[in-house]
């Protein structure tokens, strides 16, 4: 308990936790408490270290039976104590309805079901749905065309990426719930009514639609780039963690889209497969356009022109005026001067290496000189914490309108320098 905290109210605060913030209240002990009038949907395990029976046991396994969310299907009981006849007998004293008229409906709903029955209609359900989801994609159904599916075509799907994003985002769902489901129905298969022959057939399709979910995830850049946070997680660790040195077991912290594009080398030199080479480079195109989209913000005007030069490099592929063969260095020429913007050589040295800098170039005529003015003018007035600040915003916009002397035109690099982390 916190200093002057009574016992109440520290009860009071770990149960509110634990039902409204789960993420903060991952684990709650309790010895005879919150078996009764105590509804935790979040509730996902019980683990059972004491003797109990009939009602009270009942009751015990009634707080993991509440759904909550598309990550709760279903709730588990540990047994530490062997209790799962003592747990039967339970079911079947109050599975009587006039023994449960003093139930919350919650509870008993669905609490007597077949389990087996249950897995197997829930993974039948979920592999319908992943299936009638991927029901629309063209003949003959390989990656380029399931790619262009859920990614759209590059070049001619202009405009609709939240609508692409959005079956993405289904698809992941849909693929992670089936893969739960096949592993809570695997082991009683042919008890469930599967032949042997059904079984490798349904076995397939899972892998099918698990390998889909990560080629999609590559494919249209929604994968996380860790080497991005790598130097904030690095500063965590150094100042604030003790632990002994780490233990590497797989190379997926270290995946970055120049990796992605590498991968890619061979197909795209495969001449003789023309369906896996616009495959590649559609993936490619994908990852590069999400790169620049996430970067726009803090300099628009040089990211539109990454945005129209990887546009020319689509056209220019479609029309067959660039070999395949020879997209590669392109596609890794953007890559670079997209994430590293100070390599790129079309800038002044006296701005290449401050993204602040260069974006007020970008903004302002490509004029270093009052790139720089501009600079020092956000640099000499800014405060600490002037985001969300009016009286300290009106102080930097002062310092930019001495600089530009036109109000549109501060605002316009207030807009820039709001989104400068240097700043």
């Amino acid at each position: 308990m916190l200093n002057g905290q009574n016992r109440e109210d520290f009860e009071k605060e770990a149960k509110r936790k634990f039902v409204e913030e789960p993420a903060n209240m991952k684990l709650l002990i309790v010895v005879n408490k919150l078996l009764t009038g105590f509804d935790a949907p979040p509730c996902t395990y019980l683990y059972i270290d004491k003797a109990m029976q009939d009602h009270s046991l009942f009751q015990a396994i009634c707080r993991v039976n509440r759904l909550h969310d598309e990550s709760k299907d279903f709730g588990y009981v540990v047994d530490y104590k062997q209790l799962f006849e003592n747990l039967t007998n339970a079911v079947n004293q109050y599975a009587g309805a006039s023994n449960f008229d003093a139930y919350d409906k919650e509870d008993i709903e669905g609490l007597i079901k077949d389990r087996i029955e249950e897995a197997k209609a829930y993974f039948d359900k979920t592999l319908d749905e992943i299936e009638a989801l991927c029901e629309g994609v063209k003949l003959p159904k390989g990656q380029l065309e399931y790619s262009q599916y859920f990614c759209g075509e590059n070049g001619v799907d202009v405009g609709k990426d939240e609508i692409f994003a959005r079956m993405r985002e289904k698809l992941y769902k849909l693929s992670a719930r089936l893969t739960r489901a096949y592993a809570e129905i695997i082991p009683d298969m042919t008890e469930a009514g599967y032949a042997q022959e059904k079984q490798t057939e349904l076995e397939k399709k899972v892998k099918f639609y698990v390998d889909l979910r990560d080629y999609i995830g590559r494919a249209s850049g929604d994968f996380i780039d860790f080497k991005a946070y790598q130097p904030g997680m690095r500063f965590l660790i150094d100042n604030y963690i003790i632990a002994e040195d780490s233990q590497p077991i797989g190379k997926f912290d270290d995946f970055t889209v120049l990796d992605f594009i590498l991968e890619q080398e061979k197909r795209l030199k495969d001449d003789n497969d023309k369906s896996s080479q616009e495959a590649a480079a559609e993936a490619i195109e994908n990852n590069i356009r999400k790169k620049i989209v996430e970067r726009q913000i803090v300099n628009p005007l040089y990211y539109e022109k990454m945005s129209a030069i990887l546009q020319r490099l689509i056209n220019d592929r479609k029309n067959g005026i660039i070999a395949y063969k020879n997209l590669l260095d392109k596609y890794l020429d953007l890559l670079k001067k997209t994430e590293n913007p100070e390599e790129n050589g079309c800038f002044p040295l006296s701005v290449r290496h401050s993204a602040a800098k260069r974006a007020f170039y970008m903004q302002f005529g490509e004029n270093d000189e009052l790139a720089n003015d501009l600079y020092e003018a956000v640099v000499n007035s800014k405060q600490d914490d002037f985001r969300g600040n009016i009286v300290k915003i009106r102080i930097i916009k002062k310092a930019l309108y001495k600089v530009l002397n036109n109000d549109s035109e501060v605002e316009k690099a207030y807009e820039l320098v709001n989104v400068q982390k240097e700043f």
